[in-house]
């Protein structure tokens, strides 16, 4: 099985630790470049003061394929968060569950003022419609911005303000959806079948789980490459690598050159954790802030769906804000979160205690795909690209384009 080409992968996110775990077990001789200190890329957790932080809040739904087929669920310890959301709108709290896998919930849901009835059947039908569509077509379908097809399907402006927007906007990280409706009916469809999951010891055991059979050798931080001549990788520090084959799996913004490119659409997050001993709801469910001209996006209490997120009896919530605060101090940030959610909860014992503002949380998805040729990937002779920016932006997609440079570079050396 051994085989004596040597591989350097750019980047240890999700991409390139999957094409790393397959190319690794194949027998290739595999070393990853990392430009930081941690593998993972944006799926990491942070632990502050015993406390763990995931940048970027970030659930694995658990119906997505690549992850069934590459992830060991079991040993990831996965706890679910419960279907459908908290809707805080005006000064009332509405809770709006998933009928079909919460049946107590039937009534509740109909009657909360989130959507008319009408509205509670166009959702009903379009999630069985997506149950007996498969993945393949949903991604051959006309495209148009997910706002004009939820138009299309016949649902209110209430329903759209007061859930889409605000639970769509945690997810595409942009609030007028224009991401394509391809990826709107993917991302409803894994809603729909599974579960959000978050492993118990943060969304780093995913990153670490599929580096595990990986050395310490194999991994080398504060690798920032700028440059690729033939099979010869330059990086920022002045070291050299040479090699077989390359796979350049870094973000899009930080491709090195002569790849590189300008990148004029991305999607940011702002994310902010506080402490508390006061419990603001007891459920594992994210609450949405319907309210108009919100400036909290969505909250979270980690420690409702995994006590490991907290080291003693306070508890840690998760704000994400999606819209522009570049203007603002943090100060003035942690003040607006708290004279905001006290409109629904008892704030003042809330701490602060750390926030990352996450850049490139998620490439440009106007336009999303599911497959990816060999000419979307080979960028030379010896040279590929990877990255979930290829085709959409999730972590089954990181996962695939992973999966498909591995393939290619497999089936090269087995002709």
């Amino acid at each position: 099985m051994t085989i004596d080409k040597k591989v350097t992968i750019i980047g240890a996110g999700i991409s390139g630790l999957t094409a790393a775990k397959l190319l690794n077990e194949n027998g290739f001789d595999v070393l990853i470049l990392e430009a930081s200190d941690h593998i993972g890329g944006r799926v990491n957790t942070v632990n502050k003061n015993g406390y763990l932080l995931d940048r970027g809040f970030q659930v694995l739904l658990g119906n997505y394929p690549l992850a069934k087929e590459l992830l060991n669920y079991k040993d990831l310890n996965l706890k679910a968060f419960d279907p459908g959301a908290k809707i805080l709108y005006q000064k009332k709290i509405y809770d709006v569950l998933d009928p079909i896998k919460k049946p107590l919930s039937l009534f509740m849901t109909l009657i909360s003022p989130i959507g008319s009835y009408t509205d509670k059947l166009i959702m009903f039908k379009l999630k069985i419609n997506l149950k007996f569509k498969s993945i393949e077509r949903i991604f051959e379908e006309e495209e148009q911005t997910t706002m004009s097809y939820l138009l299309k399907l016949g649902f209110s402006d209430k329903m759209i303000n007061r859930f889409f927007i605000p639970f769509l906007g945690g997810i595409f990280l942009e609030k007028e959806l224009t991401t394509s409706s391809r990826m709107f009916n993917f991302v409803f469809k894994m809603f729909g079948e599974g579960d959000a999951l978050i492993p118990a010891d943060g969304m780093q055991e995913i990153p670490k789980q599929l580096a595990k059979g990986l050395s310490s050798s194999q991994i080398v931080y504060d690798s920032f490459v700028i440059e690729i001549q033939d099979n010869k990788i330059i990086c920022k520090n002045g070291t050299e690598y040479f090699s077989d084959y390359i796979i350049i799996a870094s973000d899009e913004i930080n491709l090195p050159k002569p790849f590189d490119k300008k990148v004029k659409k991305y999607q940011s997050v702002n994310d902010y954790f506080f402490t508390s001993y006061k419990l603001p709801f007891k459920e594992p469910i994210i609450a949405l802030n319907a309210n108009d001209n919100a400036f909290v996006n969505n909250m979270a209490i980690m420690d409702n769906i995994s006590k490991n997120y907290v080291p003693n009896g306070k508890h840690l919530i998760s704000i994400s804000i999606v819209k522009d605060v570049s203007n603002l101090s943090e100060e003035d940030i942690v003040r607006r979160i708290k004279d905001e959610m006290s409109e629904w909860f008892d704030v003042n014992d809330w701490e602060f205690l750390e926030s990352f503002q996450i850049n490139y949380a998620l490439p440009n998805q106007l336009n999303v795909k599911n497959d990816l040729s060999d000419l979307d990937i080979i960028q030379h002779n010896n040279i590929f690209n990877c990255g979930d920016y290829l085709t959409n932006g999730s972590i089954n997609a990181a996962m695939y384009s992973g999966k498909r440079v591995f393939e290619i570079i497999n089936n090269i050396e087995n002709k």
